[in-house]
């Protein structure tokens, strides 16, 4: 069949936002695998929930030649058949996408914030995520009985009701993205940087915020379609909705893992980056530098270990050694109280503008 201009529009604006999507969570992974090595459990969720998204936007995809965005009456059972068989499945992977997207954050979250007290708070929002999606999905799946009624519309079988479910699973889910948002604020506020890298830090987090308010817009695409007496036609701005929900969630999931990535493209923010992590790694990890000339900065370790630059070792100089002229000795003590290790000036993603949170939350 034609795919009329509903359709067309749909088509066009998943396949872009599926597209942005998958970009962002590439350049993430990059970031994560490949420039500064340290990849985490939260990166095999979000690429989890990226499988999930993709997954949505094909089931969408294959409602639009099977009459998403036309009138029911003119199309045939087969194909009415078709579009709801891929719109239940659609449903299904839109709320997998969007709970496993919101543990990746909160997972993120107690890799950076590490005090007690947010560590709780963010175990407790990972179990009601959890729970929600679990939840989310099961409903989902088993919303009519049998399951098949969703799109054989048989008689005998049983649905529960569209309204009730879909009003009540975006509630939550705006509320819990609210909750998300506003978790680190505090802490950022806290932080000993300077105003404007506050507020920028804040700015990065609070971009949760566009899920929000696509979510809020959903709410009246989803209220046209349950009391809907044309369906196929008045789904296509919801799908296309949710497909941009998934995508956008995924987007502002992987903007603060960006930093070192962009840190090598932009070298006035590589310098900015590595002082942050050198600074950082002076006060927590408990590096002690100090010389007879007053010095203190960060000096890479390895330059300890011998001849290098010009540099001669600390036991070339001494009474029973004999040398012209004057040379200037400088004796470095160095402690590390943790295992931890800052390689090349970096630490993971945004890791190294919150490692004195642990002391002021």
């Amino acid at each position: 069949m034609t795919i009329g201009g509903r359709g067309v529009q749909t088509a066009i604006v998943t396949s872009l936002f599926a597209a942005l999507g998958t970009l962002f969570v590439a350049l993430r992974l990059w970031t994560r695998f490949v420039v500064i090595r340290a990849p985490g459990w939260e990166d095999w969720v979000l690429i989890t929930s990226w499988f999930f998204a993709t997954a949505t936007v094909i089931t969408i995809g294959i409602q639009i030649p099977n009459g998403l965005g036309e009138h029911g009456k003119e199309l045939d059972l087969k194909q009415v058949q078709m579009l709801l068989l891929n719109l239940y499945l659609s449903i299904i992977m839109y709320c997998a996408s969007l709970g496993l997207t919101k543990l990746a954050i909160l997972m993120q979250y107690r890799r950076v914030f590490t005090s007690p007290r947010f560590q709780i708070v963010c175990w407790t929002v990972i179990a009601i995520i959890i729970a929600y999606t679990v939840a989310t999905v099961t409903v989902a799946i088993f919303t009519c009985t049998p399951i098949s009624t969703f799109w054989t519309n048989d008689s005998s079988g049983k649905c529960i009701d569209d309204f009730a479910s879909w009003f009540s699973n975006a509630g939550i889910n705006i509320a819990t993205d609210i909750i998300i948002i506003a978790l680190p604020m505090p802490v950022i506020r806290r932080l000993r940087l300077a105003k404007r890298q506050k507020w920028l830090l804040m700015g990065v987090f609070a971009l949760g915020g566009v899920v929000c308010i696509i979510s809020i817009v959903r709410l009246h695409s989803l209220f046209i379609i349950s009391k809907s007496l044309d369906p196929t036609y008045d789904n296509s701005p919801a799908a296309t909705f949710s497909v941009i929900e998934v995508n956008v969630a995924l987007i502002c999931a992987c903007l603060p893992t960006l930093r070192p990535l962009l840190s090598e493209w932009i070298p006035g923010l590589q310098m900015s980056s590595r002082g942050t992590a050198g600074a950082s790694a002076q006060q927590s990890y408990g590096r002690k530098k100090s010389s007879g000339l007053g010095f203190s900065g960060s000096l890479p370790l390895h330059s300890l270990s011998g001849s290098q630059g010009g540099a001669r070792k600390l036991e070339d100089y001494g009474p029973d050694k004999e040398s012209d002229g004057i040379h200037v000795v400088t004796k470095i003590d160095v402690m590390v109280q943790h295992k931890e290790a800052v390689l090349d000036g970096r630490e993971s993603s945004t890791d190294s503008l919150f490692r004195d949170t642990g002391r002021i939350v």
